[in-house]
């Protein structure tokens, strides 16, 4: 996601970003819960704490994204509206698609999980490049800076 920072920040930016990182800060915390009860009884519940956690995560992303679009709060006005449409149904289905995970991981604890955390590598594949108006692309000094 590239946000132009600084001047362009504001608080409730700041703490949306601050509910993100509790997320991720707590994320290993379900994960060795689930960890240490693989093949127990406590299994589903553990299991639902982790998918929950993870949707958790998601949605805090989410929030941030829909936080800095309206009126190009945050992002960098320079961004296509293509690429930025993308990105939204990007990081959209991913989103509902976690969220989708925690009732079926209340049915089918371990497909949940799977689901789940397929929905965390695709998070982690590379981001598109970003595209930009045309004429309006970033000179060399920024583009080392991204």
């Amino acid at each position: 996601m590239r946000f132009q920072t600084g001047s362009k920040s504001d608080h409730w930016f700041g703490a949306i970003n601050l509910l993100f990182l509790l997320a991720i800060v707590v994320i290993p915390y379900p994960i060795r819960v689930w960890c240490f009860h693989l093949g127990t009884g406590f299994e589903p519940v553990a299991s639902v704490t982790l998918v929950a956690g993870l949707a958790l995560t998601a949605c805090t992303w989410m929030a941030k994204w829909f936080y800095a679009m309206p009126g190009r709060r945050l992002m960098d006005e320079r961004l296509a509206p293509d690429f930025i449409r993308q990105m939204t149904r990007r990081y959209g289905i991913a989103t509902l698609v976690q969220i989708a995970a925690v009732p079926i991981v209340i049915s089918a604890s371990r497909i949940g999980v799977v689901i789940a955390l397929l929905c965390v590598a695709f998070f982690l594949l590379p981001q598109p490049t970003p595209r930009y108006k045309p004429g309006e692309e970033p000179n060399e000094a920024e583009k080392s800076n991204e």
